[in-house]
């Protein structure tokens, strides 16, 4: 079911401190990130720019609401976790390419400026990754897994998302076939997702439900989603595997047809600041456990801050979207 949230406050820049000046146009933003409608109501109490937000649910559903859209795009702005989906979608001149004078501004961090694609596809606003997510209770402390490769004593028993649903899931995939090649992932992948009812999952949120109460000791899944469960105190873990864990990025692509573009650059100078990065992170779901990329914002204390992020190859991970999805329906999906 899509969400919409229309987020129409008086105009009060002039009441607060630092202020971006207000605006009569209207923003329209679609996604699947938990805070976005708390962000959305910071940005117009600062700035009087109206915004509605519309939820259609999952990143893949989001994806979808613009396909079935085609050449009428009823958004101005899309932000999503994940970056091969945007690179995919500004090749196919569904979005256009971030200006200059939008980021110029922005003080990222080392991290940052790594995940800040040469085709200005997207603006990144902050970062998560997958990892492997362990039911302590259901899995002895010297058995727990430290590689993907490790997950093959799981077999059957292992939770995952259907990339065709799931951004996360898909950015995943391709990291996957990146850092260990794409013949050798898949005949891992066929050894490890052994129980299709277990691996074509739609959200991370049914792999936190399969660890904790179904057949699954072990999940393929979204860390900011397990740390999200760990504070709630739940018994999982999140295990950082050894042969790497790609970067996910949290994505905000333009509209190649957006009319306000002004009001979208003022969004964009928000998300990256200070006070866009504290609206980024005041709740307790999923998406709010997120890494912060510009310099001076400091993590949720719950967050691990010393990952070794491994960057995702864009460009090929968009050219081989297609293929590799329909691989992964194929084989894993019921």
């Amino acid at each position: 079911m899509t969400s919409r949230v229309s987020v129409r406050l008086p105009i009060l820049a002039a009441c607060v401190g630092l202020s971006f000046g207000a605006s009569a146009a209207d923003l329209t933003v679609y996604d699947a990130l938990d805070f976005a409608p708390t962000v959305v109501k910071a940005f117009t109490a600062k700035t009087g720019i109206t915004v509605d937000v519309v939820e259609p649910g999952s990143t893949g559903e989001v994806l979808g609401k613009i396909a079935a859209e085609g050449d009428n795009p009823q958004f101005d702005i899309v932000w999503v976790d994940g970056s091969a989906v945007m690179e995919r979608m500004m090749r196919d001149h569904i979005l256009q390419a971030v200006p200059d004078d939008a980021i110029s501004s922005v003080k990222y961090t080392e991290m940052g400026k790594a995940l800040l694609p040469k085709s200005h596809s997207f603006v990144p606003t902050g970062a998560s990754t997958t990892a492997i997510e362990v039911n302590t209770k259901k899995v002895p402390a010297d058995q727990t897994p430290k590689s993907w490769a490790d997950l093959e004593k799981f077999a059957g028993k292992v939770a995952a998302k259907d990339p065709n649903l799931s951004g996360p899931a898909y950015q995943w995939l391709a990291g996957y076939f990146q850092t260990n090649g794409v013949d050798t992932g898949k005949a891992l992948l066929e050894k490890v997702l052994t129980n299709k009812a277990l691996a074509g999952l739609s959200s991370g949120g049914k792999v936190n439900k399969a660890i904790l109460t179904g057949d699954a000791v072990v999940g393929i899944n979204q860390d900011s989603g397990i740390i999200a469960k760990a504070k709630a105190g739940e018994p999982v873990v999140a295990v950082y595997p050894t042969d790497g864990s790609v970067a996910l990025p949290i994505g905000l692509g333009i509209s190649a047809k957006t009319k306000h573009m002004d009001a979208v650059k003022k969004f964009i100078a928000f998300v990256t600041s200070a006070e866009g990065q504290a609206a980024m992170q005041a709740g307790d779901d999923t998406d709010f456990f997120f890494m912060p990329i510009v310099e001076g914002v400091k993590p949720k204390v719950e967050r691990p801050a010393d990952i070794k992020f491994l960057i995702l190859d864009d460009a090929k991970a968009a050219m081989n979207e297609a293929d590799w999805k329909q691989w992964y329906k194929a084989k894993f999906v019921p």
